[in-house]
């Protein structure tokens, strides 16, 4: 079934068929004469109010949850258009993915950062076993290939397909002008470029296509931990136990005074460059969305655009 066009299908009294995807759990509410389902269908950057009426129709997404559902819905309006689903079923079509309905980072956009994320950390001193090991890691079947797909965060910033890489390349350029800048940190700059690029690996289980995971209170820098031991030979015969120790450090404490505190030099870099990328990024994001031009910090109150 192809996908439903959400804003043609908000056209008043016009009945439509195709494939939705709901990212949120809906709200069930109270009515005058019945329960009945809130929820919104999901494309792109857009979403779409629905509402179910009958009970024996929105059980069906009571029991599967978030995901792709085939249905047929008709264009409605009180207070607002919406979509009045009249039927609904959890989508048996393994074509179709949770990524074909979500705001996405091109891919081209990815491929260029990557490129030359690594051409300005390996100006300043990375190694190619560095690069090499890296490649390695970020392409183990284990991860089933989803750094490349999954976002950075569920809101805030870089919440997109593709924007865990987004934010972890653009961390990279970050660290290649650190390094230009401190030659001191050249012996380090192998660590450094592994941590940079790792320290979210974890998202790729804590998050599922920008919702939260199954197991989501295993948070990604567990899941990040339990990434690293598997690789654990393949580091340590690069490197050596210190190296991979370091990198279990930089996992553990690159969130700083919002998790456990750092514990190593690299991982307090990391921290502030992983604090610098997604603060300005989170911060753009808010303001493009701005209607008066201003921005609410809640540490500092409002702040005027640009």
């Amino acid at each position: 079934m192809a996908i439903l066009d959400l804003q043609k299908a908000l056209e008043l009294g016009l009945v439509s068929n195709g494939s939705v995807y709901i990212s949120s759990m809906p709200q069930v509410r109270q009515g005058k004469r019945n329960d009945f389902m809130v929820g919104k269908f999901v494309r792109g950057a857009n979403s779409v109010e629905f509402k179910i009426w009958e009970e024996r129709t929105f059980k069906t997404v009571l029991n599967h949850g978030v995901g792709i559902y085939d249905v047929e819905v008709e264009g409605s309006e009180y207070n607002g258009s919406y979509l009045t689903v009249r039927r609904i079923a959890f989508s048996s079509d393994k074509t179709v993915k949770a990524s074909d309905f979500l705001a996405a980072l091109p891919e081209e956009l990815i491929n260029d950062l990557q490129k030359k994320a690594y051409a300005r950390v390996q100006e300043a001193g990375v190694s190619d076993k560095a690069i090499a090991l890296l490649e390695e890691l970020l392409h183990d079947p284990s991860l089933e290939g989803r750094f490349f797909l999954e976002g950075a965060a569920v809101s805030h910033h870089d919440n997109q397909i593709r924007g865990l890489a987004h934010h972890s390349f653009k961390m990279l350029e970050i660290l290649g002008t650190i390094l230009s800048q401190q030659p001191e940190l050249k012996a380090q700059a192998d660590l450094l470029t592994l941590g940079v690029v790792l320290h979210d690996v974890g998202k790729v289980w804590e998050y599922d296509n920008l919702s939260m995971g199954e197991y989501w209170y295993s948070n990604h820098r567990a899941r990040g931990l339990e990434f690293l031991a598997e690789q654990k030979a393949k580091i340590i015969a690069a490197y050596d136990e210190k190296f991979y120790r370091q990198l279990q450090a930089i996992i553990i404490g690159h969130h700083g005074e919002y998790g456990d505190r750092p514990t190593t030099v690299a991982c307090a870099i990391v921290h502030y460059i992983d604090t610098l990328e997604s603060q300005v990024t989170g911060m753009l994001e808010d303001l493009q969305r701005s209607v008066d031009n201003r921005i609410f910090v809640k540490d500092w109150g409002y702040l005027a655009g640009f």
